[in-house]
């Protein structure tokens, strides 16, 4: 699984906060340095974090949400 992040996207450094305190396994994909793939994928949020099955969950409290719910 990863994270589609920017650089300096507050909630996106949130997001990783949450992800390393609840441990789960992740790296970090920056839009700026990727765009074809965020054009591709259809991604145009940052926080959005990907899971291993494709799925597509966006903005930090999404995030947190289904963190809780995976818990």
């Amino acid at each position: 699984m990863f994270l589609i992040s920017t650089k300096t996207c507050p909630n996106c450094k949130m997001a990783k906060k949450y992800l390393d305190e609840a441990k789960i396994d992740y790296s970090v994909k920056y839009a700026e340095d990727d765009p074809e793939y965020c054009t591709k994928n259809e991604i145009q949020t940052a926080p959005t974090l990907v899971l291993n099955d494709g799925t597509k969950i966006e903005n930090v409290s999404n995030i947190r949400k289904w963190i809780k719910d995976n818990e």
